[in-house]
């Protein structure tokens, strides 16, 4: 093809301008921080100035594994009640599905009693050293107090001073939703189940076994194993150790050691240590000093419930509270509670769930009941993940929760950009939860693949739901992304494609996105049915054909679950990341702020930031720090935007270090309504593309070369970094906001 002089000309014209807009001659400017953390948690405190009386109130601690919370007793005692997410029975399926054969059990309380009444108190929960301290008021006495959860040793240690005594008050080792214990029960079972089930054994009493100085109970199960608590008081403080084994006896031994080995001065600094180091590595300041430290509570609180080499995160946390639901819930809870883990930069603790995961490979393919190379993930489960579909014949065909989880494994994947682990781990683990659907799939008359009967989580029952339908699609696209890298010949990849190019739509009407093609969408909390905005982002508002029903969709979900009184808390944290995914920062907040505010729905926020239904459901208040994050930072389609959604208000914000698809570090500082300057440190060398509304910045330290729609294309290899500034911009330094309204959570008043 020839080429004019006219045509060469202006291509010429315009390489030279995109090379002179793309090359940077700045040498990049120092990022500082001016953060005094101790003086920035202190301000996000708990504090109590009066006796917390309920667990909604109640000051809490943990390390992953062992959890302490601290409230008035009915008797008037100082109650310190003791968890350990590990206590859980072990029967076999033949006792019912996990509520009844493998409950999580309460552990048992230490009860401070003094010699007069105790009347009131001063307490405050420093976030930065991860310890309660204060004082406590009796009649004749003021006792102070000290308490913390070693970090990193399963210890728990309480200092009190002044005259007073302890008492150890264990919790039966029975379900906390009732058991089959009568014929009545065991007709209602299998009418409610579809299963027989079994009537309930008790198992065998716990007893007290002191020895050489310490103090122990030990608790057996009926299957064998057990749980054992010991402790021993010296110099004015209690250690106690807590230790699960199954199905060997060897708790006791465990947690002897424990205590026996336990250095207080030694685990103390090594506790401080700890949570020293794992504030810093993200940071976030708001122009709401109570929603910023609502924040920093749930990073806290991801603290004391996650370890790189713990459990999984369970319905309630590791604060377990008499509730139906003694167990992790795999078709949300369990999902959302991991997701403000990634963008805040603490990926490591997440690697319970994906760990579990891996471990767990032979049992999720078990709970498929199926031949072939499939697995899939029942409706709830223990720390094993054995949950079989069909235990629970309510659930037998809620089949998207194990794809779900897969996209969670999937971000940390895209957070982290380990090869290895999208490889080795993930990569096979998917394949097998896709490869459960392919037999079911139907292919109709108008030439689109089908699916039966499926369920869609809390709403019901429907031919190609939503729910499965969204998360398929997502999977099999997925794999496809994942085979191509990894340079894998895979022989199902053409049906993966198949699936991805003739699955059916998303089956619609008036009122935006069905719950399936026989079921429409009515007044009910959960979001199931709208996967494919949120989080999978597979409709987004980079599809303006789309964007319409997306957002009809969401406002008719959830202004229906509101006016029934339907909504639960985690609609309105999740409503606001739906809000937020369209760049709609005054409703993101708006609907956000509902959460605390409200008085009608389901459940309730307490003063402690614990939510609760049916007792404590820890997802909640995560996935509000997750909707928070939504409105700093999002990456989904290989963009980075930095204050995508921010409230009209909210003029000022600043965040440090946090983290995106992609493997890159950001920081960025927003004053007087405009970003001020933002910085990408790339940690894996991965393509690079950031949205900069307005005029064309300064660009310090690497190439960006601009795509249009206000994109820009960073030019970054691993370990480099750039900055982009509005013109004049001097200053490049992230420091807290000024705060408004300080210690405002616990009992302040």
């Amino acid at each position: 093809m020839k080429i004019s002089r006219r045509t060469l000309l202006a291509t010429s014209a315009m390489a030279a301008f995109i090379f002179a807009r793309s090359v940077s001659a700045k040498a990049p400017p120092q990022v500082t921080t001016d953060i005094d953390w101790p003086g920035f948690l202190a301000r996000h405190d708990l504090v109590w100035k009066r006796l917390p009386k309920i667990w909604g109130e109640a000051p809490f601690l943990g390390n992953g594994k062992l959890a302490l919370s601290v409230r008035l007793a009915e008797d008037g005692s100082l109650r310190f009640a003791v968890d350990n997410v590990d206590w859980y029975d072990r029967r076999d399926d033949s006792w019912g599905w996990p509520a009844y054969s493998r409950s999580r059990y309460l552990v048992g309380a230490f009860h401070l009693v003094t010699p007069g009444k105790i009347t009131g108190c001063d307490l405050r929960l420093s976030l930065h050293d991860a310890e309660l301290s204060g004082t406590v008021t009796t009649e004749t006495s003021v006792l102070n107090i000290r308490a913390f959860v070693a970090a990193d040793t399963d210890i728990i240690a309480i200092e009190v001073s002044g005259t007073h005594r302890w008492e150890w008050r264990p919790a039966e080792a029975v379900s906390t939703r009732p058991p089959v214990r009568t014929e009545a029960d065991f007709a209602a079972y299998k009418k409610n189940y579809g299963h027989e089930g079994r009537i309930w054994v008790d198992n065998p009493p716990g007893e007290r076994q002191d020895a050489d100085a310490l103090n122990a109970y030990v608790q057996p199960l009926l299957v064998g194993g057990g749980m054992a608590t010991v402790w021993l008081e010296t110099n004015g403080t209690l250690i106690i150790g807590n230790a699960v084994s199954f199905p060997d006896n060897s708790a006791l031994e465990t947690a002897r050691a424990a205590v026996l080995h336990a250095d207080i001065t030694i685990l103390c600094r090594r506790h401080r240590t700890w949570w020293h180091n794992y504030y810093p590595r993200s940071f976030v300041t708001l122009p709401d000093t109570q929603l910023e430290s609502y924040y920093w509570i749930q990073m806290y609180k991801y603290g004391c419930i996650a370890r790189p080499d713990g459990g999984l995160i369970d319905t309630h946390g590791p604060w377990l509270q008499k509730s139906g639901w003694p167990y992790i819930t795999w078709n949300m809870n369990s999902q959302v509670s991991y997701y403000a883990l990634q963008p805040a930069n603490r990926l490591d603790m997440g690697n319970g769930l994906y760990n579990a995961l891996d471990r767990n490979t032979e049992t999720l393919r078990r709970n498929a009941q199926a031949e072939g190379d499939v697995a899939i993930m029942g409706h709830c489960s223990q720390q094993d993940m054995a949950c079989p579909l069909d235990i629970d014949m309510r659930y037998a065909r809620e089949w998207g929760n194990l794809l779900w989880v897969c996209h969670n494994y999937w971000l940390q994947y895209r957070f982290s950009m380990d090869e290895a682990m999208l490889r080795d781990r993930l990569f096979p683990l998917l394949r097998r939860a896709v490869n459960f659907y392919l037999p079911h799939l139907i292919e109709g008359t108008d030439g689109y693949l089908h699916l039966p009967v499926t369920y869609s989580p809390e709403i019901g029952e429907s031919a190609d739901c939503n729910y499965d339908l969204a998360l398929l699609k997502w999977a099999c696209g997925a794999l496809l992304t994942a085979a191509h890298r990894l340079k894998i010949d895979d022989p199902l990849t053409v049906k993966w494609q198949d699936i991805v190019t003739r699955l059916v739509p998303y089956p619609t009407d008036e009122n935006g996105y069905r719950v399936g093609a026989d079921l429409t969408s009515g007044a009910h909390r959960h979001f199931s049915h709208l996967m494919m905005i949120y989080p999978l982002y597979s409709v987004n508002r980079d599809q303006p054909e789309t964007l319409p029903l997306a957002i009809k969709s969401t406002e008719h979900w959830l202004n229906g679950a509101i006016a029934a009184k339907q909504a639960a808390g985690f609609t309105y944290a999740v409503g606001a990341s739906f809000y937020a995914a369209f760049g709609r920062g005054d409703d993101a907040l708006t609907t956000l702020k509902a959460l605390f505010v409200r008085r009608e729905g389901i459940g309730r926020i307490f003063p402690n930031t614990m939510y609760a239904e049916s007792g404590q459901n820890i997802e909640t208040p995560l996935a509000a720090a997750q909707s928070l994050n939504d409105m700093l930072i999002q990456s989904w389609g290989g963009v980075i935007r930095v204050f995508p959604a921010m409230p009209s208000g909210w003029t000022d914000a600043a965040f440090h270090d946090m983290r995106t698809e992609g493997a890159f570090e950001v920081s960025a500082v927003r004053k007087g309504g405009r970003t001020q300057w933002l910085r990408v440190k790339s940690l894996a060398g991965e393509p690079c593309t950031v949205e900069w509304p307005g005029d064309a910045p300064q660009v310090y330290g690497a190439q960006a070369t601009p795509l249009g729609k206000d994109r820009y294309r960073l030019h970054l290899k691993a370990g480099e970094e750039v900055i982009l500034a509005a013109k004049g911009v001097k200053s490049f330094t992230i420091a807290p906001l000024p705060a408004d309204n300080v210690n405002s959570f616990g009992l302040p008043v």
